[in-house]
């Protein structure tokens, strides 16, 4: 998209003889999604990105990431965390400080409606199998094994164990084999799930059902608000339709160079792909816009 909607900046005061009102213009806070978008592909975080977080963090910025990952998968990429100022987790209903291990849930699904969702989910997606977040660790059908390897998973013997080893429910997840994420959203697009809030990956076949009004934009906006910063102030990055919410709340916002057409409607911008450093790409200018405004200003 073309619009560009005006960005609220931090001005900072330019030494100047008296009476020079010039400033030095940036935004407060860069928030991004980590798979697709701030990581390159393979799930690492480049030489390129990380320079560049360093160096908006150096120049006053603050740096989250928004993530559908659990805290633990976030604690899982040691190289960013020195680079992060906060993180927003399970698509919006978690936020997490990694520098402390704290983590604070803000919208969670009640047991018996997340087991209502599922069996509801189950009659119209007769191969899916089934996992629950619970903010720490994730409990899953025994099918998820071959899926994944991460120590924070159980995996258990049916939907029915699932609910009764989760002690809470900040996510919902569902994943078909031979589905696409589109097509699973379609098939249950229908389906009275008493206002759960679900997301999916294109491709990938993969829904994700959050606790109403649970979405990134949300958890984004609670990070925010407690630090006084508000959607103005943000720029904003993401590839997936479950950026899509913080995509449209954010002043300025990024989808990369392969992002699903949703994520782009919603976007004020576009860069480059995540192979080829796109989030890097914008913060480097915005931070070459804003030493140069100050140079201006002094001159």
């Amino acid at each position: 998209m073309d619009a560009s909607p005006s960005l609220r900046w931090l001005r900072l005061p330019v030494l100047a003889e008296e009476g020079n009102t010039g400033a030095v213009l940036k935004p407060l806070v860069i928030a991004s999604d980590l798979d697709g978008t701030l990581l390159a592909p393979g799930g690492n975080l480049s030489d390129r990105t990380r320079e560049a977080l360093a160096a908006a963090r150096a120049g006053g910025l603050a740096v989250v990431a928004v993530t559908a990952r659990t805290p633990y998968g976030v604690d899982m990429l040691p190289d960013l965390l020195p680079h992060l100022d906060g993180a927003v987790c399970a698509n919006g209903a978690v936020v997490y400080q990694p520098a402390t291990g704290r983590m604070r849930i803000l919208r969670s699904i009640r047991l018996a409606a997340a087991r209502k969702a599922a069996a509801l989910v189950a009659k119209r997606l007769p191969d899916a199998i089934f996992a629950v977040e619970t903010g720490d660790r994730i409990v899953g059908e025994d099918a998820y094994q071959a899926l994944v390897g991460s120590s924070n998973w159980e995996f258990v013997d049916g939907l029915d164990t699932v609910f009764k080893r989760a002690r809470r429910a900040v996510k919902l997840k569902v994943y078909c084999a031979d589905r696409t994420g589109e097509e699973m959203a379609e098939a249950v697009a229908d389906v009275d799930l008493g206002g759960l809030t679900m997301c999916h990956w294109g491709d990938f076949g993969m829904l994700d059902f959050n606790a109403r009004g649970a979405d990134k934009a949300s958890g984004l906006a609670h990070w925010c608000k407690e630090r006084r910063f508000g959607p103005a102030s943000v720029v904003a990055f993401g590839d997936m339709p479950n950026d899509v919410p913080m995509l449209a709340w954010a002043g300025r916002s990024y989808a990369m160079g392969d992002a699903h057409p949703e994520a782009v409607e919603a976007a004020s911008d576009r860069t480059a792909t995540n192979a080829e450093d796109g989030v890097a790409q914008v913060i480097e200018r915005l931070l070459a816009e804003a030493e140069g405004s100050g140079a201006t200003a002094a001159a």
